[in-house]
């Protein structure tokens, strides 16, 4: 999977939520093979009414309704902010541990590591965990593991898959706290927006989800989605959904559109946004 260089990179940046449209229209293709192209923006013409981001239009005539929304991070994430970058930024920054061709996620429990402990300790620890272990990573899909001797019970999920013709990605996100369950994060974000996306005239309806760190998976999304279709009948009419992992976006230019929902059909793609892209010497060696 080849990423698209150079995107829009003579273009101004309007809203995150518009961009991560106009990237996710750049590479999509329905079930039929239909490209589109942005043809309006509900949303700023009709500034007074709840209205979509976009509405996209096939040379065949066929129009594509998009709807955007960011999954809300969890409540205390500030404060977790401090030790979880202390001790898995480098995951992020550093080159020589991504494995070419291979997309990584290390998703984290939010609030697991404490006070008191010497974060940088327990980044070396990591670290090391890290490189032994990797080459015993799922080819494609994902495994629990716990770190040892980091001072507390440190237990991570890899996700791994194929991504082809690439550096390969190495990122890292928080799983959200047993008492905010993803559950609730999911329905809110549905409730708010999948009646006005089907309500909007269109021949398809395509909901994307930003995850910027909070690390569900998207496995989970998936299964997040089957459970609520009793609960919300509109999302019936909802074609499909996507999410885009925005972790890597404005620090290395790096957004990852995966179809999550309805079934698991593997349809991927990745961008290289060169306007947050950073030259290979500012990266760490």
């Amino acid at each position: 999977m080849t990423p698209t260089h150079n995107y829009m990179s003579l273009i101004p940046f309007e809203r995150d939520d518009i961009e991560l449209v106009k990237m996710f229209l750049s590479q999509f293709k329905d079930d039929e093979g239909n490209s589109y192209t942005l043809k309006a923006r509900p949303d700023v013409v009709e500034r007074k009414e709840k209205a979509i981001e976009a509405i996209a239009v096939a040379e065949n005539g066929r129009s594509l309704a998009i709807e955007h929304t960011f999954i809300q991070p969890f409540e205390g994430q500030m404060a977790d902010n401090v030790p979880f970058l202390t001790v898995f930024e480098q995951f992020r920054s550093d080159s020589s541990l991504r494995t070419p061709n291979r997309f990584i996620d290390v998703l984290v429990p939010a609030l697991v590591i404490p006070k008191g402990l010497d974060w940088k300790d327990v980044t070396k620890k990591v670290r090391e965990w890290f490189i032994k272990e990797k080459d015993s990573f799922p080819a494609d899909g994902e495994k629990e593991y716990a770190i040892p001797d980091v001072g507390f019970e440190l237990k991570v999920t890899v996700q791994t898959f194929d991504l082809p013709e690439t550096d390969g990605v190495l990122v890292t996100g928080r799983i959200l706290p047993s008492d905010s369950p993803f559950d609730g994060v999911l329905r809110k974000a549905l409730h708010q927006k999948v009646p006005k996306l089907v309500a909007t005239s269109a021949d398809k309806h395509v909901l994307l989800l930003e995850d910027g760190g909070t690390a569900i998976g998207f496995a989970k999304i998936g299964k997040g989605l089957d459970e609520k279709v009793g609960s919300l009948p509109e999302l019936k009419k909802v074609d499909a959904v996507w999410t885009v992992h925005t972790m890597e976006w404005k620090s290395h230019g790096d957004a990852l559109f995966f179809r999550v929902w309805p079934g698991w059909t593997g349809q991927r793609f990745w961008i290289k946004d060169e306007r947050f892209a950073k030259p290979k010497s500012e990266q760490k060696a």
